[in-house]
């Protein structure tokens, strides 16, 4: 880690500062989720390996997305520090080895933080630190970008199981059959949750919106030979079966039926 007054300010190339509408408890949420790097992230990271992991942090070896080649993989460690509301992410192996980023987080309300960025890059000449660390800062806005809209998509779908009446339906009507058919995909609420209707192979199929693994929305994902993909992890789901087949631990909801009665299409609750 980065030793002493002088040494951290040699070494000191930049900041970044934020301010999010979100938790604290979503930002440490998201400082400890490792596995979202290389899908949420798909733009800076290509892969991710987990050597370790724990309540401490977790290490891991990254490949870039600039690259594809594993042998420039390199090796980083978050290590969060709660009682300083701080995390560590130190680059202990491969490019960049011996850099260090030093965040931050200030709670100004139950849902309103800011953080703060240190970038700590050792064997920068003096001239070159500003060019480094707006390269640090370009980097931090992209990833804190799509990190903010992915807490709070969480936050949202929390709030909406939490709200969620017990009451349950028995049937939905969807609407005309002339009229609901042509204009499918069609995405409609049941249940307290939300459904897609697709027609896939001549047969239509309906299924979950959202994932069942950290509540990640499938609402803007691509149908892909009968699988949805997370955006948030890579989870993919045979939206026939409900079956995960990344090998993950959770499936998607048994959906409702969709049944003609007269000239009229219906949602039902499965049985």
């Amino acid at each position: 880690m980065v030793q002493g007054l002088l040494s951290a300010s040699t070494l000191w190339v930049g900041s970044y500062q934020r301010r999010m509408p979100v938790s604290l408890d979503r930002m440490y949420e998201n400082a400890l989720d490792w596995a979202h790097l290389p899908y949420l992230h798909r733009g800076s990271f290509s892969s991710i390996e987990l050597i370790d992991a724990g309540d401490w942090g977790w290490r891991a070896a990254l490949v870039s997305a600039l690259t594809t080649h594993r042998s420039e993989a390199f090796v980083l460690e978050l290590r969060l520090d709660r009682t300083h509301r701080r995390w560590i992410s130190s680059t202990l192996e491969g490019p960049g080895a011996g850099s260090e980023i030093w965040t931050h987080v200030f709670e100004y309300g139950p849902r309103d933080i800011a953080i703060q960025a240190d970038f700590f890059v050792p064997d920068v000449p003096v001239d070159q630190k500003a060019r480094v660390g707006a390269g640090y800062q370009r980097l931090y806005q992209g990833l804190y970008d799509e990190d903010e809209a992915m807490m709070l998509g969480r936050q949202a779908a929390l709030d909406q199981r939490a709200a969620k009446k017990s009451v349950v339906s028995e049937a939905l009507d969807l609407g005309p059959v002339e009229a609901v058919l042509p204009q499918h995909p069609l995405d409609f609420d049941f249940n307290g949750q939300r459904w897609r209707l697709v027609e896939d192979q001549s047969e239509f199929i309906v299924y979950s919106l959202t994932c069942p693994h950290q509540l990640g929305s499938f609402v803007n994902e691509t149908l892909i030979d009968g699988a949805i993909t997370c955006p948030w992890h890579g989870y993919r789901f045979d939206v026939r079966s409900g079956q995960c087949l990344s090998g993950n631990k959770c499936e998607l909801p048994t959906p409702p039926t969709v049944v003609v009665r007269g000239e009229r299409l219906y949602a039902m609750l499965a049985e």
